[in-house]
């Protein structure tokens, strides 16, 4: 398996990325060919963060989002800058 090392400048460049994308509709691929797509919420030093649906259900999950329904289906997902390929706008329909 190959690992990929990021250089100062290439966390910098995601960085700068992640302000330009701040929360806009992305997608994200990662080095093992994963790819999501959802919200970017947020980035800090090691990972940026997509508002997604969750990814599993469980029992004690759906009868707390009816306490809180504003949380609805999703979940919040971080991905470390080590482990992403690519990410940028991503457009599921044509204009």
């Amino acid at each position: 398996m190959e690992h990929t090392v990021h250089s100062e400048r290439d966390i910098s460049h995601l960085h700068d990325k992640c302000k330009h994308h701040l929360y806009q509709f992305v997608q994200v691929e990662l080095n093992d060919g994963s790819v999501y797509q959802g919200i970017l919420h947020s980035h800090d030093r090691e990972k940026l963060y997509l508002i997604m649906p969750k990814m599993h259900q469980h029992m004690e999950e759906e009868s707390s989002s009816r306490l809180f329904p504003f949380f609805g289906p999703f979940g919040l997902y971080g991905f470390p800058f080590f482990g992403v390929r690519a990410f940028g706008p991503f457009f599921p329909f044509f204009i």
